[in-house]
């Protein structure tokens, strides 16, 4: 349908498909997708997972799958991510949700456009039915695959989609899709009217990143409870409410008591009749913004350490150094010259959501999960340098191979050397 709409863009469409080999039909379904991209004559690309996962729930793969498909984007220099997302997703997420409790923020997914960092993703479908579109797909002779997993009952939303949803399709006196639909649409105004409240009065609530609590019993409690949420989301990356403390912060508010609420194993929430405070054993964080890498110059970075850039000529002596492994990976890092991309290197500190793939492995992993891999100390993996090129990606972090993007071939006529010292001091 893109393709159709959009004739004078195919030159720039590229189809994504992830293959999470969890099925018998797995392969099929990437063959199916290969062979319809060639008849189209568009470009391809097949993903698969980087690495052995814990668990296969919808989340884990649902993550997996997008996480994947913007570091594709932001490879490529993508803006924009179509989903295929439709009236019935819409209606299945919030059956799905409703009964874990979820706030207006959860029941107006998925949006028709939603932004992710520098990428849009959009769902043009998503007005339109499931059985709409696969009629008008039988009309034009289209082939398309059905997922069969879509039909194991192990899957919460495929018993709600088989059970609950087709009940009230058949039950209800009018066009329920349409109507939770429009709810959804509600819901959205209403979130983004309270997202726009809350962001108005965090000044006043908010006096040396403490929350004064006479300020915020002056709101009602939905504003209350979005000003919370602003004010631990500055906190940390680290910190992640339940439903169940959210709400013993908000009972604190109306109360008279003290509170004092655990997140971890070094960090509290605590409050008294004036603020609500974060008390935290560890220390601050030192990021900062991404800074340029001048060749040649050394580059002394906030808090500690520096980061040297040097080309060098391309010698069967250097490459075979390289290839042979004789390279410090904490202090050091040897990556192609090739390209302008390479040639504008930055620095900065890791931000969330961050993906890389170092040499040797099977695809990307978020930076947080490689640092806890590696045994990082948690205390500085936020003041890490990260290096990048213009394109934002990341292609060397201390302690690891440089990108499998950026590897060594052997044929460069030049390199970049990388190093890195962290000081004490």
């Amino acid at each position: 349908m893109i393709y159709a709409a959009f004739p004078h863009c195919r030159d720039r469409i590229r189809v994504l498909h992830f293959n999470h080999g969890l099925r018998e039909e797995s392969d099929k379904d990437e063959k199916f997708v290969v062979e319809l991209a060639r008849q189209l004559e568009l470009k391809h690309s097949i993903h698969q997972p980087s690495s052995s996962r814990s668990k296969e729930d919808e989340g884990t793969l649902r993550d997996e799958r997008l996480d994947a498909f913007i570091e594709f984007c932001k490879r490529s220099k993508s803006t924009i991510l179509i989903q295929g997302h439709n009236q019935d997703d819409v209606a299945e997420t919030m059956i799905w949700r409703l009964a874990r409790g979820a706030s207006p923020q959860g029941l107006c997914a998925p949006r028709p456009v939603h932004k992710h960092g520098q990428i849009h993703i959009a769902r043009p479908f998503i007005t339109i039915n499931r059985e709409d579109i696969r009629a008008k797909l039988a009309d034009f002779r289209i082939p398309w695959r059905n997922d069969k997993s879509n039909e194991s009952s192990s899957y919460l939303r495929n018993r709600i989609r088989m059970n609950g949803l087709r009940q009230l399709k058949e039950d209800a006196d009018r066009d329920l899709l349409g109507g939770m639909s429009r709810s959804r649409d509600l819901l959205e105004e209403q979130e983004e009217a309270l997202n726009d409240w809350a962001e108005r009065v965090l000044g006043e609530c908010i006096s040396n990143n403490e929350i004064n609590t006479k300020e915020l019993r002056k709101l009602p409690q939905a504003i209350r409870r979005k000003v919370a949420h602003l004010w631990l989301a500055n906190q940390s990356e680290s910190i992640s409410t339940t439903a169940i403390q959210m709400d013993m912060i908000l009972r604190f508010v109306e109360s008279d008591d003290n509170l004092d609420l655990s997140f971890s194993s070094n960090q509290r929430i605590r409050g008294n009749e004036r603020t609500i405070f974060l008390h935290s054993n560890q220390p601050k964080a030192t990021g900062w913004k991404r800074c340029s890498i001048v060749s040649k110059h050394t580059l002394f970075l906030p808090g500690k350490g520096s980061i040297l850039a040097r080309t060098l000529k391309n010698e069967d002596s250097l490459v075979d150094q390289i290839l042979a492994g004789q390279v410090e990976p904490a202090k050091e890092a040897f990556i192609s010259g090739q390209g302008n991309a390479c040639c504008k290197l930055f620095v900065r500190t890791r931000l969330p959501g961050d993906l890389y793939r170092p040499i040797g492995a099977p695809g990307n992993k978020k930076v947080k999960n490689w640092m806890i891999d590696r045994k990082l100390d948690p205390t500085i993996r936020d003041s890490m340098p990260i290096i990048t090129n213009s394109s934002d990606e990341i292609i060397w972090i201390p302690g690891l191979p440089p990108a499998e993007s950026h590897r060594i071939q052997g044929d460069e006529e030049v390199v970049i050397h990388l190093t890195y010292e962290h000081s004490a001091t």
